[in-house]
């Protein structure tokens, strides 16, 4: 069972939970105790000793989550790297590309484009789009 198949039972559908046999809950138990340290740092932590009962850990999660939670929480749902990298780029509508190349030729660090495009999103686009120009014309 996959993590967030697993999840989904954990908040909707406690008759299934009580079905996974704790072979199932202790494989989960690592991914379980990570996702829900977002919310819940304090018990997250309390809940991560080497030599606890990690099945037991994963039904306090789901006794837990279901006094407070009807429906999985949006919060569960983060978004990964590369989810985030797309997101950026279509805002900016800068390839990565194109500021990698911008900064093997003008010698300076992608830090400091970045930076550029969060202070001055702007003029920082503007020249971007002029290079990319003159990268096309070659």
């Amino acid at each position: 069972m996959k993590l967030f198949d697993f999840i989904k039972v954990l908040f909707n559908n406690p008759s299934e939970y009580s079905e996974i046999p704790p072979g199932e809950k202790r494989k989960q138990y690592f991914m379980c105790n990570r996702r829900f340290a977002i919310q819940f740092p304090m018990q997250a932590n309390a809940l991560q000793h080497l030599k606890i009962n990690q099945a037991a850990v994963v039904d306090f999660w789901q006794r837990f989550m279901r006094k407070q939670y009807k429906y999985t929480p949006k919060w569960l749902y983060t978004k990964g790297v590369k989810k985030a990298q797309k997101t950026k780029e279509k805002k900016l509508n800068v390839s990565d590309n194109l500021i990698k190349e911008y900064c093997k030729q003008y010698k300076i660090d992608k830090k400091s484009v970045v930076d550029a495009l969060e202070f001055f999103p702007t003029k920082m686009i503007a020249e971007l789009k002029e290079f990319e120009k003159l990268i096309n014309q070659k």
